[in-house]
């Protein structure tokens, strides 16, 4: 499997390291611990002695995209560290024809598992790399279906989400028959919120006749957006969609809101 050579380096670069883990901490099924990511749903990672593997899903309809299984490597806190007994990172590598994906993994003292996802795209599309960030909690399986834990049985704190912003423009189906593509999305603002997360999709980019959120992939992620508009240009003469969350003063994304559609004819 290819990697990328300047991520082979301490994941202390990537997230903060906790305390020494188990390598078992990280064995086992994982739900994203937001019900309504648009990206990595769930993840099943096997441990045998010091190897690890790591299976995806992406948020797909109307069943999550299974993004395959790949071999994970552990990091511990030294060059001498038993990787078994004090592994304190996993990195994974997904990559697609269009795309490599960085998952990052670090145990969160027993209580779950924090993840970094990290994204460039190598189809010379010109599209930004991004990253994104993610809690996940154990699973219980019943009737093959994941239901995710409870996060009092996580060990995690309750936490009310922030309501999904009121979209305002363009409205829903509106079709632009101009060039340059520049589009201006607009909503209400959201009591609470610091900032806000906008989601913009394309149809056929990822996959001929599909949306890229429907096949696991992402088109387009902004986040620390502090006003309630945000402008960019737009690939090409198709449909769109867009849609926008809140976030709060820590960190934590809101609901999300419906997706919107549009469409360039040229």
């Amino acid at each position: 499997m290819k990697r990328w050579s300047w991520f082979v380096i301490p994941a202390a670069l990537l997230f903060p390291l906790s305390a020494a883990a188990s390598l078992n901490e990280f064995a086992g099924e994982w739900q994203n611990a937001d019900a309504n990511t648009p990206g990595i749903t769930r993840l099943d990672i096997r441990v045998n002695g010091s190897q690890v593997t790591v299976q995806a899903w992406g948020k797909c309809h109307p069943e999550d995209c299974d993004w395959g299984q790949v071999s994970a490597t552990a990091y511990g806190p030294n060059v001498s560290s038993n990787l078994q007994t004090s592994a304190q990172s996993v990195l994974a590598t997904f990559q697609t024809s269009f795309s490599q994906t960085l998952l990052v993994l670090d145990a969160a003292g027993g209580r779950g598992l924090r993840a970094q996802v990290l994204t460039r795209f190598t189809d010379g599309s010109g599209r930004n790399n991004y990253t994104q960030n993610y809690s996940f909690v154990r699973s219980s399986m019943s009737g093959g279906t994941i239901k995710q834990v409870s996060p009092a049985v996580a060990g995690a704190a309750t936490v009310v989400l922030l309501p999904a912003p009121t979209q305002l423009g363009p409205s829903n189906g509106m079709s632009f028959d101009r060039y340059p593509r520049t589009t201006t999305l607009t909503w209400r603002p959201v009591p609470g919120a610091a900032s806000y997360g906008v989601e913009v999709d394309c149809m056929g980019c990822c996959q001929t006749g599909r949306w890229c959120a429907d096949v696991g992939k992402q088109w387009s992620i902004q986040t620390g957006i502090t006003s309630t508009r945000y402008v960019f240009d737009f690939v090409g003469a198709q449909p769109g969609r867009w849609r926008v969350w809140a976030i709060g003063q820590n960190g934590r994304g809101g609901e999300r809101s419906g997706w919107w559609e549009f469409r360039y004819t040229k």
